[in-house]
């Protein structure tokens, strides 16, 4: 059974020791209470894969081209 949800994402920019930056983000405000499993967000048009294990969402690293201004 496939349903939607909305959510809110926190966001932050991460570092690698080589100098890479990224992006990540959590759920921190969903709407329903989800179980535990595997979820897909959809975000400016990725398909972003994230997990909800143990009633906390895992980070997740967001793809290059996620233009977050244009998600909000």
């Amino acid at each position: 059974m496939n349903s939607t949800s909305d959510c809110a994402l926190l966001t932050w920019k991460e570092s690698s020791t080589s100098g890479r930056v990224y992006t990540r983000c959590r759920i921190v405000d969903e709407l329903s209470e989800l179980p535990d499993g595997p979820y897909t967000l959809f975000l400016a048009g990725h398909e972003i894969p994230t997990r909800k294990f143990e009633g906390h969402w895992m980070l997740t690293f967001l793809p290059p081209g996620v233009q977050l201004q244009e998600a909000a």
